[in-house]
């Protein structure tokens, strides 16, 4: 297998804390090079090594000439820099989440990426967790059998949290034709660059018929002690998988809840395994950003609902972010 000359940019606590630990662990990356406009972020990299380090990524780009890169910006940023990696000759971009402020932004990034044939992939690792995937396999052996309901409960904010949510309720019961959305009215800047709602509440009605909802802030609770949980329910069975965490389940023949003992498994390495496996296989990402555009959209349509206040279908038309229409309607 094929080892890649990799790169971070933005070197904040993700990427100090997950992405360049994985990157350093694999056998399939070489880490490189490190960018952050900030000094004092890229000093704080020290520990890992002598490993050069620009305060400029478009200079990182062209002297270190990476082939695989981890995007570790806010939201804000990731669209001119994939553009800016897909267009400097990197073949794989992995790309934190939220993937874009907006769908535009997200339709760009993609079309991008495969006009110059790179490959993109979302953060949205926990698909790769053992919790999750063994769900996903619990779904697809139909033990749990058709699906009825699914039920989320995240921190705030909605975009920032609610996007691994949702791309795992997409991941486990397939697409969404129309959802309806309420948020509190109030809304307050996000760490991405773009307005939270908080709190927010969305009903997602899904093309095989199951329906779902995923709530936020829930009242009196501190964010550490709320529940990080996916419920996912079947005719013949269901399953409460933690977001963070282990999973239970039971089904028609095993009524009972059972919790089994599983093998951890660090999803940032694996994505960026991943990553690698399909530069090679022309496959796309089990993260990819179709999948990531997909999850933004819901999580969009949710606040174009609240924002219009009805049903709003799949996939989304609203190109912008229905919070700064809805700010700048309100002036």
């Amino acid at each position: 297998m094929a080892t890649y000359r990799a790169a971070v940019i933005g070197t904040g606590g993700v990427a100090r804390n997950r992405h360049i630990p994985a990157m350093l662990a694999s056998g399939r990356t070489e880490l490189a090079a490190l960018a952050d406009v900030s000094q004092e972020a890229l000093s704080k990299c020290a520990p890992f090594g002598a490993i050069p380090a620009y305060l400029d990524y478009r200079e990182m780009l062209r002297q270190e000439k990476p082939s695989v890169v981890s995007v570790c910006t806010r939201a804000g940023s990731h669209c001119q820099i994939v553009v800016d990696c897909a267009r400097a000759g990197v073949r794989g971009v992995l790309c934190e989440k939220p993937m874009a402020r907006n769908l535009r932004e997200a339709e760009t990034m993609i079309a991008e990426c495969e006009t110059q044939g790179a490959k993109l992939a979302i953060g949205h690792q926990r698909r790769y967790k053992e919790q999750h995937q063994f769900a996903k396999q619990l779904i697809d052996r139909g033990e749990l059998g058709r699906l009825v309901a699914l039920w989320g409960s995240c921190p705030p904010h909605l975009i920032e949290w609610g996007t691994h949510y949702v791309d795992l309720m997409l991941w486990y019961a397939g697409d969404v034709d129309f959802v309806m959305g309420q948020i509190s009215g109030a809304a307050r800047p996000g760490r991405g660059g773009y307005p939270e709602p908080d709190p927010a509440i969305g009903y997602l009605h899904f093309k095989s018929g199951a329906i779902g909802v995923l709530e936020t802030n829930l009242v009196g609770r501190k964010d550490d002690e709320r529940p990080r949980v996916i419920h996912v329910r079947g005719e013949r069975g269901e399953a409460e998988v933690m977001v963070d965490g282990g999973l239970k389940y039971c089904t028609a023949e095993s009524p009972a809840w059972i919790s089994p003992r599983l093998a951890p498994r660090d999803g940032f390495l694996l994505e960026i395994e991943n990553l690698c496996d399909c530069m090679e296989s022309g496959q796309e990402p089990l993260d990819s950003g179709r999948d990531g555009m997909k999850a933004l959209g819901v999580l969009l349509a949710i606040l174009e609902s609240a924002r219009l206040r009805g049903k709003v279908a799949l996939p989304l038309a609203q190109k912008e972010n229905p919070l700064e229409l809805l700010e700048r309607e309100s002036k």
